[in-house]
């Protein structure tokens, strides 16, 4: 027996009959893994490659009975996640924000000082992180979409904005819309204007038109898909049914729940998405600040548009909409969207639950 064979098996004997935890520190190429035992003792430290099987190679000999818990942080290892729950393991998934100040406690920050604060996280303070929800594959697909569409959103808008620049440092005046091809259509006597002033259109203004128009091209694309995709659903297609809410908001809504039998309260769903006031309070000081923003900006930002279009722009009457219209004159637009907002989402997951359809009579 080599010796890499002999420290093996000295290392099984060690931890057999024993229940351990293990913490994973995920990077893009390695994983730091750490076994500490119910006394916070180190029982392996090692490398391996961020991959699955590699760490189910680790774990098998000693069974999925023994290990109490494998904490990750959310990110980069949540593929991982999928295929080592499927094994039977009992996968933690940490808050990136709340585990960082619980692995802050260590002088060194290094991989494998994290993955054994990770370890001693599940072992003794599970509660400091707040448990990510890993989501069903249908609805991280969904969420990728989301997001790209988001980006390519951003990227047409800079884009709009440059050109705009360009025309305004000339005298011109340029109006730019979301549809598709309605940049092209409004520049060319602009163009005409900056070509009298020496300036190559062709060179530094076209191609930056051809690129937006492209991106508008496949933005429109995958609304279209979107759409079909939300009208197909059950779930996203009586969301839909709520003034306001459109495909997007429908499809972000129900990515990012995932499972709505995880709140036993539909009120809780508010501060899930950071729609509702933070608080800090010390002694005989409390202070309500602002909403925490915690959750999903992404799909915060679609509610908060939906209860925009509720206050401004629908005109099916409901209780809801009144609730947010007088709300409006007592605290302004700004602080009456939000709470529109955590209105909307706490119906979207009654509704979601319930299976009822939205109800005009009630806020």
């Amino acid at each position: 027996m080599t010796p890499r064979q002999n420290a093996m098996f000295s290392w099984r004997i060690v931890l057999a009959g024993r229940k351990y935890w293990v913490g994973l520190d995920t990077g893009v190429a390695e994983t730091a893994v750490c076994f500490i035992d119910e006394f916070g003792e180190v029982l392996f430290e090692g490398k391996r490659e961020t991959n699955a099987g590699q760490i189910k190679d680790i774990l098998r000999p000693f069974g999925v009975e023994a290990v109490q818990r494998i904490t990750i942080e959310a990110g980069v290892g949540t593929h991982m996640v999928r295929e080592l729950q499927a094994q039977g393991f009992p996968v933690y998934v940490a808050e990136v924000r709340r585990a960082s100040k619980f692995l802050a406690i260590r002088r060194q920050k290094t991989d494998s000082n994290d993955a054994r604060g990770l370890a001693e996280l599940g072992r003794v303070g599970r509660t400091i992180g707040a448990e990510v929800f890993v989501k069903p594959l249908d609805c991280q697909n969904l969420r990728s979409l989301l997001n790209v569409r988001k980006n390519l959103i951003q990227q047409r808008m800079k884009i709009d904005a440059l050109v705009q620049s360009i025309v305004r440092l000339h005298g011109g005046k340029l109006k730019t819309s979301s549809g598709v091809g309605k940049l092209a259509s409004g520049i060319e006597d602009q163009l005409e204007v900056l070509r009298a002033d020496g300036l190559d259109v062709d060179a530094d203004v076209r191609p930056l038109i051809s690129i937006a128009e492209n991106l508008r091209s496949h933005i429109a694309g995958m609304d279209k898909r979107l759409r079909a995709a939300a009208l197909a659903h059950p779930v996203c297609s009586n969301l839909m049914t709520v003034p306001g809410v459109g495909p997007i908001t429908a499809l972000s809504f129900y990515s990012a729940i995932g499972d709505p039998s995880r709140f036993q309260r539909t009120r809780d769903v508010g501060p899930y998405f950071g729609l509702t006031p933070s608080i800090h309070q010390s002694g005989v000081l409390a202070r309500v600040g602002r909403i925490s923003r915690f959750g999903s900006k992404l799909t915060r930002t679609h509610l908060v548009s939906a209860a925009t279009v509720l206050l401004c722009s629908t005109k099916a009457e409901s209780a809801l909409q009144a609730w947010g219209l007088a709300l409006r004159k007592k605290v302004g637009l700004s602080k009456a969207r939000v709470a529109v907002a955590r209105k909307l989402a706490v119906v979207m997951l009654h509704m979601w639950k319930s299976g009822s359809s939205f109800d005009p009579a009630r806020t």
